[in-house]
């Protein structure tokens, strides 16, 4: 007979299962076949990305680094795990292209953060969101397809965020910069706010460029912003994250900026008066599985920040 423990956990792994075999149908029968046969922008290069609910190209003539970076991510992936191999690394392979060919800021280095469709730009600040997903994806990329010149830019990107965005008085980076890598100026340009957004994400493309280079370089920058991560950026007594900080690491209250990404998690006035009272569930969630994903890459020890999951996961 069994115990009742042992049913449970029967109960959990039949669970987990379903909903896998749930998600991988979702995955390679619904969600990449319509992108798959929508998103490569074959007069320009590169990905359209805005569709109406019926699945036709809206016209959108906006193109954004984070759109066009996760899409090579995507399709890189999608290749690496045998899902229309050859087509999906063809894919990704011309999204390179288009993010070296007309994105990359010839003058200055690093990529623009948008462009119109045919690859004019229009935006060509330099914004360390959007740089962390362009080494995400190029260094996803090489994963896939062994291109050293994709890799040649991820690092590129690394040099140059360390050479203009790291805060070395107070560690971690700044975040809003200008065509010129001039910091941006204070409050909705974002010049003077650090962000949990932007560290995370940070911390995912180090640990895919790890993976790529397995250079010491790329793992130090990598425990360094993990370090910054735990100590500043996430509360002692709840483990849940905050949004935005000062320079110095003062909780700030969380302000809207002219460059934005995610707007939906804000209230309709744009800040909280209480910047404590603030934290983001997807946020906390994502959080830990790109922390477990890095410590992987860096072969440390998995259970190490046990102690914040378990006081996350039992906060009311």
């Amino acid at each position: 007979m069994e115990t009742a423990p042992r049913q449970n956990e029967i109960q959990i792994q039949n669970k987990a299962q379903e909903w896998k075999s749930e998600l991988d149908h979702h995955i390679h029968q619904e969600l990449l076949p319509f992108w798959i046969s929508r998103a490569e922008d074959t007069v320009n290069g590169g990905f359209i990305t805005h569709f109406d609910s019926s699945g036709k190209d809206t016209g959108e003539d906006e193109k954004s680094l984070i759109s066009q970076a996760r899409s090579v991510f995507s399709f890189s992936m999608a290749a690496r795990y045998g899902v229309q191999p050859a087509r999906t690394l063809a894919m990704a392979r011309q999204g390179v292209r288009f993010l070296i060919d007309k994105m990359w800021d010839q003058a200055h280095g690093g990529f623009y953060w948008t462009v119109r469709r045919d690859g004019t730009p229009v935006i060509t600040r330099k914004i360390l969101y959007g740089l962390s997903f362009a080494i995400y994806g190029l260094s996803e990329y090489y994963r896939a397809s062994g291109d050293e010149e994709a890799l040649s830019y991820a690092e590129r990107v690394f040099d140059l965020i360390h050479l203009h965005a790291v805060d070395v008085e107070y560690g971690g980076y700044f975040e809003m910069f200008e065509t010129d890598w001039t910091l941006s100026g204070p409050g909705a340009a974002g010049g003077d706010r650090k962000t949990l957004d932007a560290h995370m994400h940070l911390m995912e493309a180090y640990t895919n460029l790890l993976r790529c280079t397995g250079k010491d370089v790329h793992r130090r920058r990598l425990k360094e912003v993990i370090g910054i991560l735990d100590r500043h950026m996430f509360r002692q007594d709840t483990g849940t994250g905050l949004p935005q900080f000062t320079r110095d690491w003062t909780v700030a209250p969380q302000i809207k900026f002219d460059i934005v990404w995610g707007w939906d998690r804000f209230s309709e006035s744009g800040e909280k008066s209480n910047p404590l009272d603030n934290t983001s569930y997807g946020h906390n969630v994502e959080f830990a599985w790109l922390l477990l994903d890095a410590l992987d890459a860096l072969d440390d020890d998995l259970h190490r920040y046990d102690p914040r999951f378990d006081t996350a996961m039992t906060t009311p």
